[in-house]
């Protein structure tokens, strides 16, 4: 007699409906005109500039008519983050002048001819090492990509492997979608009124799944601190908390776009929570949408909840207990508990990409000595 295969999740009504959604449907299709992309060689300084223009965190890397990567702005914000820390004091000395100089210079009217924007400033820290280009940084975010007639199903599995993008590229190689976590969290939820697929949600609850060390800063800590530990631990957002652990906000991928469009240094000096509500443009009390659940709250909740905060993680507090975060859920941990992959152990060693593959370093460079390889953010 033969054995009957475990089913790939036991949410089979979810994994109908999305097995039945091509990549092709419209309803996945990128809300922007084209899909922006950068050229290998283009300049640091130029490829930035194209994300920021267009208001975009990563983009597709090119080069000889192959698509090598992903060029992300957290790569550069953490890289410039750690040169300016690590640089000798008379050079950071240079720059703390040359920022006050600018300051006073900005009272009087100048030419955009002699203006230079903080943009510029950012990428020729970058460029203090010369083996840090486009096509290094790229490199470092894998580009998986899937074909139209792929299934949505097919694009959350990758994803449930932390990659974060997926690109669909049809049968001449021309890329004509990029399927991002949150547009499958936005769908997901948009579909949480079939009764079946909200059954199936129902069941868990998001301390179930939700991983229990949450790594928080508290919210006096530098800018500039609090992204070299999201870089350390490889995070793409940390919760913000007050003296007795309260939960306050938390930081997010785009706060580093809202950076670079900014253009500030001065802006990594201040606490986190001022940084916060000066690139986010908020008041203080106001920094973010609710971005907590509660234990008891239903993975159903949690999918509805990340689609309306747009953002790639929850925290579970109670408020029985002072709002302290007890656990953190990520799309990730999400798809993975789907999948029924487990959970995701941060391994000591070598810096791992999101393919698990060794990170990349240029032959021949010590990057800056003391520095720790550099890793993707999750």
């Amino acid at each position: 007699m033969a054995a009957t295969s475990e089913p790939e999740s036991k949410y089979t009504n979810l994994m109908t409906m999305c097995k039945e959604l091509k990549l092709s449907n419209n309803v996945l299709r990128t809300p922007i005109k084209k899909v922006i992309t950068v050229d290998s060689n283009a300049s640091l300084l130029e490829a930035f500039r194209e994300l920021t223009n267009n208001n975009i965190l990563s983009a597709p890397v090119h080069e000889n008519c192959k698509w090598i990567g992903f060029l992300d702005v957290r790569d550069l914000v953490s890289y410039v983050n750690h040169l300016y820390e690590n640089q000798p004091k008379q050079r950071r000395k240079s720059w703390e002048r040359e920022k006050k100089e600018d300051g006073r210079n900005n009272l009087k009217e100048k030419s955009d001819e002699t203006k230079r924007s903080h943009l510029d400033r950012i990428i020729d820290i970058a460029a203090l090492e010369p083996t840090i280009t486009v096509r290094y940084l790229a490199r470092r975010n894998p580009f998986r990509p899937l074909g139209p007639d792929a299934s949505l199903w097919d694009a959350m599995k990758l994803m449930a492997r932390r990659i974060k993008r997926i690109p669909v590229v049809d049968k001449n190689g021309n890329l004509v979608n990029i399927i991002s976590q949150s547009s499958v969290m936005r769908l997901l939820s948009n579909n949480l009124q079939e009764k079946k697929i909200q059954s199936e949600l129902a069941k868990v609850s998001a301390a179930k799944i939700a991983t229990k060390e949450v790594v928080s800063v508290h919210k006096d800590a530098l800018a500039a601190e609090v992204f070299k530990v999201m870089s350390d631990k490889n995070l793409s957002g940390i919760a913000v908390v007050d003296s007795i652990g309260t939960f306050l906000c938390s930081t997010q991928a785009s706060d580093l776009k809202l950076y670079l469009v900014k253009q500030d240094l001065s802006l990594l000096r201040k606490p986190i929570r001022q940084f916060l509500a000066e690139v986010r443009q908020q008041e203080l009390d106001d920094l973010l949408p609710n971005v907590s659940v509660k234990p008891s709250n239903s993975l159903a909740h949690v999918v509805a909840k990340l689609a309306v905060v747009k953002m790639h993680r929850v925290f579970v507090a109670n408020p029985k207990e002072g709002l302290k975060p007890l656990g953190v859920v990520s799309i990730s941990d999400l798809l993975r508990h789907i999948f029924n992959m487990g959970v995701v152990t941060t391994t000591k060693g070598p810096a791992l990409r999101t393919d698990g593959s060794p990170s990349l370093r240029p032959k021949g460079s010590d990057i800056v000595k003391g520095m720790k390889s550099m890793k993707p953010l999750s």
